[in-house]
């Protein structure tokens, strides 16, 4: 019986030493590496309280912050394109969301929902920031209603059918992406643009992580972190 007690004690004790030497799951080695050459406070901000995220399961989502009307929006625009092609983690769910600041920021910002109402997008976001920045064409007009003309004509250009476009200009979905866009931006207390969120927990941009390249490793690397944890 000695004899047994001593045996199963040993095996004990050889299991828990098993499990106290147990190294980490390779991914989550693997994303703590990544995300060891970035500093917090420095090259991202920790966001408090935690903001509550809308993507799938084992889904992390990266959220920019944009204006159609911003410089520094267009010169990021094709890097996230290419981003989004060739360098984005599978497991990212990437989601653009228009600032609702003034009157000209809404306007920008119902258009972008139109476009993603009929699903064009994809398609048109980088023209619409091509035709505000090398065309000079603003597309606003005095208020909403010759506003609303300027960007018929402008769809109509690019190939959408003008009662399309109005009818989703006009839409109760519209109306209700532009309220969660409101809330999100200031939830996020997002004061300037282009401004990047990963999974609801961490803050950054072009200028803190130190480029815009870095940026795009930066948010990849919190990303991964996010995945793994």
């Amino acid at each position: 019986m000695k004899a047994f007690r001593a045996a199963w004690l040993a095996a004990v004790g050889v299991a828990l030493i098993g499990t106290a030497i147990t190294p980490a799951p390779v991914e989550a080695q693997d994303a703590a590496q990544g995300l060891s050459r970035w500093q917090e406070g420095r090259h991202y901000r920790r966001i408090s309280p935690v903001i509550p995220t809308n993507v799938a399961p084992g889904k992390v989502e990266i959220i920019e912050i944009f204006w159609y009307g911003c410089s520094h929006c267009y010169t990021l625009d094709p890097f996230l394109e290419r981003w989004k092609k060739s360098g984005k983690p599978s497991h990212v769910e990437f989601v653009r969301v228009p600032v609702t600041w003034n009157a000209g920021a809404k306007l920008h910002a119902r258009l972008y929902y139109t476009l993603q109402a009929l699903k064009q997008d994809e398609r048109l976001h980088t023209k619409v920031f091509d035709t505000i920045f090398r065309t000079g064409n603003g597309l606003l007009g005095r208020d909403e209603a010759s506003t609303l003309e300027v960007m018929v004509d402008w769809a109509k250009q690019n190939g959408i059918q003008e009662k399309a476009f109005r009818d989703a200009w006009n839409s109760m979905w519209v109306s209700t992406k532009l309220r969660q866009a409101d809330d999100i931006v200031r939830r996020y207390r997002a004061e300037g643009t282009p401004f990047m969120a990963v999974n609801g927990r961490y803050s950054t941009d072009v200028g803190m992580a130190g480029g815009t390249q870095q940026m795009l490793n930066l948010i990849n690397d919190l990303a991964n972190a996010e995945k793994a944890r």
